[in-house]
């Protein structure tokens, strides 16, 4: 699948593939055209009670500044991003 989204202002275009799946419990997407170092991402279904419960799992790397640009910048924004995301998900399954 490739997508173009603007992050820190700047429009890029990914495109991910699913490299594993092992339906229906969990799937993992790659970005193969990417601006990541690496971004690997695991997701997790769990029963839990009548819910289904959904667990991301993110690896990713900074292309440049390292480690250091990971832990300041890279993955709270990518905390915050997905945050918003899920909000606005649950939000839409309650207007059904």
């Amino acid at each position: 699948m490739t997508w173009r989204a603007r992050h820190f202002g700047i429009w890029f275009t990914m495109t991910s593939r699913i490299t594993e799946l092992e339906a229906p419990s969990r799937f993992v997407d790659q970005q193969v055209k990417r601006q990541f170092k690496t971004f690997h991402h695991l997701h997790e279904f769990y029963e839990q009670g009548q819910e289904t419960v959904m667990v991301y799992t993110i690896t990713l790397a900074s292309p440049i500044g390292g480690r250091l640009a990971e832990r300041l910048i890279l993955v709270p924004y990518v905390r915050r991003l997905i945050r918003t995301r899920n909000e606005y998900l649950l939000a839409a399954l309650d207007e059904d």
